[in-house]
Order: C-alpha cells, then structure tokens, then sequence
C-alpha cells in the first residue's frame, strides 16, 4: 500500500471520532512509532509502500488509543513502553516533572548524600524514570497497587538504565511499615476524576485507560490525596516536600486538607493553559 492511501483510509475511518487536525497528528505518531517516518520525510516521498496491519486500524476505529496500538509513547523526551495496564502520561505530567525539578535543586545543594525521592502511584513509571534520569544521585522508589503496571514500570525503567525500587502498595489500605523514611520528596500523579464527569470524556479514554487510575467517587474526591498527605506526613523528612496533580475543581479543599495535616508553605500553580493543576506543601 502507498503510505499516501494510508493517510486517505487513516482519515476515512477515524473521522467518527476525531477532528481531522487529530487524525493528522495519529496518523504522523502511527507512521513514525510503526515505520520510523518522520513527518517531513512522508512529505519527500507519499509514493513509498509500506507493509500495512488490517487489525490496527481495526483497533484505532473502534477507539483503542494510538499509543496503545503501537505500544509505545514519549514523556519528558523518553521512550516509554505503554498498554492498557497504565495511564497514558499527559503533557500536564511533564509539567510537573519540571516543576519538582526546578524547586528540587536547592535540595541537592552542599550535600554528598543521595536525595530519597518517592512517585506514588506510578503507573507506567514516568515520573520516577524522568526524575531519575534528571537529577543527579538521586535514589528513588515506585508504588503501585497493579501488579501489570509495575510490570510496566519496571520494563520502561530497564530500558532507560535507571535503577528504582518498585513496590507493589495499596495507598488506601496498606501499612507503609515497609515504605522507606526520610524522604525528601514525595510526588504523585493519583486519581481524581469524579466518576460523574465520566459520561464527557472521550471514548478512547473511559473505554480503554484502567478506569482505576482515572476515577474517584464523586462523594470523596479527595480520597487518595488524604491518604497520601497522611502517609508523607510519616516518612516525609522534616523540610521534605509533597507534590501533587491535581483536579482543578478542588484546589481550595485540597489547600485546607492539607493545612489541616499541618503542611506548611503550601503553594498551587496553573498548567500551561491557566487551569489550577499542581499543589505543593511542606513537611516542617
């Protein structure tokens, strides 16, 4: 088939779903994750033939999303292996990698001993793999309550040649005897969807992403930052500091949940397009 008929049928049979600016830009990930066509290469030579799969534009027209098609996506400039076990990471996450690295800095300042950095709820280990990779003796650990997304974790970890410790944890239920202490930071990316805002989100995210790490019921939207605000106050060292994302509907009751566990300097940003989506405070 000519890769040029493939953006034709790519474009007949997704428009059921997407605008036609989003089915460009699948088809552009699809060609260059599947055949290593870069955009402006499809451009020098539409005529070219490629060996085509039926059953992945099966899968994208019935809204499997295309990262899960070719099993792969890219977070903070890394490679990352992803699949229907983890969430699919969001520039909104890249955000806040960058923002815990850049208030992360005076931290590692006039000390030879290596930062103790904690992602809970990992997922796919994006965060953790990221923060590994970018600061420097940095020892990190990894939860999850899914054993296939650890699996994940550990995969994308190896791949990029950093070593973190992975545990499988219940953060609403486990004890944290085993977790480790003195933490300096403390990052998550946890659910917190009210199941009640499922009916308008996208088919290809409530019909394929673990509605697990999505969803929270609707009566206790900040279940999952309780318990977590409640477990750092345990480990996190004096000074150490918790980083959320955040649903911005619930910045002010997340601001006063965190007051009320006696975090201190508690700080809330916008992301990129002016919607309140991170939340820090600090363990004194």
């Amino acid at each position: 088939m000519k890769i040029s008929s493939l953006r034709t049928i790519f474009h007949s049979k997704l428009s059921h779903l997407y605008e036609e600016r989003e089915i460009e830009a699948i088809f552009f990930t699809y060609i260059e994750d599947k055949y290593h066509i870069k955009r402006h290469q499809y451009f020098l030579n539409t005529d070219d033939k490629i060996d085509f799969k039926n059953t992945d534009i099966e899968a994208l027209t019935n809204g499997t999303p295309i990262q899960y098609v070719t099993g792969k996506t890219t977070f903070c400039g890394l490679q990352l292996a992803v699949n229907p076990s983890v969430l699919i990471p969001r520039p909104e996450t890249e955000e806040l990698v960058a923002l815990v690295l850049k208030n992360s800095y005076a931290l590692t300042l006039f000390r030879s001993f290596a930062l103790k950095l904690m992602d809970l709820c990992t997922g796919s280990g994006a965060i953790a793999i990221a923060l590994s990779k970018k600061i420097e003796n940095v020892e990190v650990w990894a939860t999850d309550i899914s054993e296939d997304a650890l699996k994940t974790a550990k995969k994308n970890a190896n791949a990029h040649q950093v070593e973190i410790h992975f545990l499988q944890h219940d953060i609403l239920n486990d004890n944290i005897s085993f977790l480790p202490d003195n933490v300096d930071i403390i990052v998550s990316n946890p659910p917190y969807i009210p199941m009640n805002e499922r009916s308008n989100m996208h088919k290809n995210v409530v019909d394929f992403e673990p509605n697990s790490a999505l969803f929270v019921p609707d009566e206790n939207p900040l279940v999952f930052y309780n318990a977590i605000a409640k477990t750092a106050k345990k480990i996190l060292r004096s000074g150490g500091v918790l980083y959320f994302e955040t649903h911005e509907k619930f910045h002010l009751e997340l601001t006063a949940m965190l007051s009320e566990e006696d975090f201190k300097d508690i700080t809330l940003w916008n992301d990129i397009n002016g919607k309140p989506r991170f939340a820090s405070g600090k363990k004194l």
